[in-house]
């Protein structure tokens, strides 16, 4: 992550791309957004350094070029090698002009804007999405801008209702998501990367509901599943309820094949835990009411 410091407004922005979800790290992150308002950018700790565009100087001028007015960004540099790509919150003035996804390969932008043609207004039934800005490719890369998110820290919903969100978005993406030759007919569309760190709550109103590169078609229940599992992870707990085995089977089988060299990998170790205990049977006795 690196955070401009030019100014005090581009630097809260930079604060405010970081998607923690535990309380302990949220509250580090809104007494760093606070300090930073009060203070400065000066007060941010980390390394000074000079950030170095990606293919070069004279590649990124023409990239820049066709992005619109920007005069500065927050850039967060993916930390899986297994997935190269950089985002940015592009800033005019210090405040958020767009949200850019730059890829060498233009398939996830592809899914990502076929998924998000399912809702135009960017609001949906008890969630919104980003609102796709402008796409393209230049320099050898493919691009897309979307619809940054406010300028602050934002948390997990409490409580979300997970069961109608992928219900309703399930709905929604079957109109414009194809059916890959082979795909089981009883599989559905699923988001993909249904997790507390894509679901986010920025002060009021409806939760934002992001990074819809994965959307595909899945096993019943893939997303419930997934929301589950990552949720038990992130907080060092055990998943609270078990899934369909086939969804189950479904995740282990694509946690196995990400990269131990990644920076997550530890995570991804406890996230394959947390499927296979969806699948165990409960070692407490069924609550029963006495009526």
């Amino acid at each position: 992550m690196l955070v401009p410091t030019s100014s005090r407004r581009a630097a809260l922005a930079g604060i405010a791309l970081l998607t923690r979800s535990r309380p302990a790290a949220l509250a580090c992150q809104w007494l760093l957004y606070g300090a930073v308002a009060a203070a400065g950018p000066r007060i941010i700790p980390g390394s000074r350094v000079a950030w170095t565009p990606p293919g070069g100087t004279a590649r990124w001028g023409e990239l820049a070029a066709r992005l619109g007015p920007f005069d500065e960004m927050a850039v967060y540099e993916r930390p899986q090698a297994s997935r190269s790509g950089v985002a940015a919150v592009l800033l005019r003035g210090g405040r958020p002009a767009g949200f850019l996804k730059l890829r060498d390969d233009p398939a996830e932008l592809d899914r990502e804007e076929r998924a998000l043609a399912a809702f135009p207004d960017g609001l949906a039934d008890g969630f919104r999405v980003p609102r796709v800005l402008d796409r393209g490719a230049a320099a050898g890369w493919h691009w897309m801008v979307i619809e940054a998110m406010p300028p602050r820290p934002a948390r997990p919903p409490h409580r979300p209702r997970i069961e109608a969100i992928a219900g309703h978005l399930q709905r929604r993406l079957a109109a414009v998501l194809p059916r890959p030759a082979g795909t089981p007919p009883h599989w559905r569309p699923m988001h993909g990367d249904l997790t507390v760190w894509n679901l986010r709550k920025c002060g009021r109103g409806v939760p934002w509901l992001i990074d819809w590169e994965d959307a595909a078609w899945a096993p019943p229940g893939a997303d419930l599943v997934y929301h589950a599992a990552t949720t038990a992870a992130v907080h060092g707990s055990s998943p609270e309820t078990a899934g369909p085995a086939e969804a189950v089977e479904f995740w282990l089988r694509r946690v196995a094949r990400r990269s131990d060299a990644d920076d997550d990998a530890s995570f991804n170790a406890r996230l394959a835990e947390a499927l296979r205990a969806m699948t165990r049977p409960s070692s407490s006795p069924p609550r029963r009411r006495r009526w």
